[in-house]
């Protein structure tokens, strides 16, 4: 967004994040519907997600043990949980399944920057 070229250097931005594991990046999207919100993407290609969208970084946040067939699986489970319509810009968005997705993978949730606008937003 044109936003963060003024507040990426004050640690807050909008920012889209996904999980790229196995060759595959997967993240969350609202829509009106009740069924999974998560989708599947070409790593970094934010043609796939529309023109407001800039890849900013990839960064490693981790290893998985976890075969390419359990994370479908678990992204599947996922999805259970993170449906369209349930979709929430300050409570439940892209980089809140990012960091669960991560956490689940890894173990580590991806760094605080990436949803600190959310989270200071949701405390106003």
């Amino acid at each position: 967004y044109w936003i963060n070229d003024f507040t990426s250097s004050l640690g807050v931005g909008v920012f889209h994040s996904g999980i790229e594991v196995y060759g595959r990046e997967f993240a969350y999207g609202g829509h009106p519907y009740p069924f999974s919100g998560v989708f599947e993407i070409t790593p970094g290609d934010t043609a796939e997600l529309g023109e407001t969208f800039k890849f900013k970084e990839a960064m490693v946040l981790g290893r998985t043990d976890f075969r390419e067939e359990d994370v479908e699986r678990i992204v599947e489970e996922m999805g259970k949980e993170y449906k369209g319509n349930a979709y929430h810009l300050m409570h439940k968005n892209c980089n809140h399944f990012s960091s669960a997705l991560s956490e689940v993978l890894c173990g580590r949730e991806v760094p605080g920057w990436v949803n600190r606008l959310a989270y200071f937003s949701s405390c106003v």
